[in-house]
């Protein structure tokens, strides 16, 4: 038996062109692939010099694990509160925070020079904070005393924002980071909480007299690396 077709010529290309008509609506009104916006259309801004700005708590692991939570959550919002004030005061910014530890950058509206002695300033007014925190708080009410160990590092970096969760984020990034993040590590084995590059002390207005200078291996570094350490000895801070 001859099987009759259900739609005849011009009411099939009707429903094709309605068809079309609508897969060409939907693409114009179908929302662009974040991760696709994320990745690829988010604006650069040029390179510039900044100052690179490392802190990190030291010891703090055994704290936490002799503290309840609630110890715990006082003190870092205490410490990170001071600490975020003294970064703004100096005209920085904090770009990213990591368990107990954050890094900075200086010189969005100001010159390197400029930057790098703020960071500085910075720096020192951070350990001077934290001295005090720890003689009328943290020793007397926790019993324990809160260190810090400080890298600064300057150069070149790119800045820019990207989008997480619906939110622009700012983001500095290049190879002068990753220095100023081996400063801050390098505290630690060389006993000083507060270690800059010499591009850092070479642009300092008043450079510490008592300052020691040190040419190291740093971790991802080829050649011999050279510092300046600023700060003080963990067992005299």
């Amino acid at each position: 038996m001859k099987q009759l077709p259900l739609f005849n010529n011009s009411l099939s290309q009707s429903l094709q062109m309605d068809l079309k008509r609508k897969l060409r609506r939907s693409r114009k009104t179908r929302p662009v692939d974040t991760l696709q916006r994320n990745l690829w259309k988010q604006e650069t801004e040029e390179e510039k010099e900044m100052a690179l700005f490392f802190l990190d708590l030291r010891n703090f692991t055994p704290f936490v694990e002799s503290h309840v939570a609630a110890d715990v959550i006082y003190v870092v919002r205490k410490l990170f509160s001071t600490f975020q004030n003294i970064i703004r005061i100096n005209h920085g910014q904090i770009i990213e925070t990591s368990g107990d530890g954050f890094y900075a950058a200086f010189g969005f509206d100001r010159r390197i020079e400029e930057a790098v002695n703020s960071a500085v300033k910075a720096g020192n007014s951070i350990l001077d904070t934290l001295e005090l925190l720890n003689e009328r708080s943290f020793e007397k009410k926790l019993n324990h005393k809160i260190e810090a160990g400080i890298g600064l590092h300057a150069g070149k970096v790119a800045t820019g924002t990207i989008l997480l969760n619906g939110k622009d984020h700012l983001i500095v990034m290049g190879y002068p980071v990753n220095i100023a993040a081996r400063l801050e590590a390098a505290t630690k084995e060389l006993n000083n909480n507060f270690i800059v590059s010499s591009t850092v002390f070479d642009l300092l207005k008043s450079p510490p007299e008592e300052s020691a200078m040190a040419e190291v291996k740093l971790k991802g570094v080829a050649n011999p690396f050279k510092l300046h350490l600023i700060g003080k000895s963990y067992d005299q801070s």
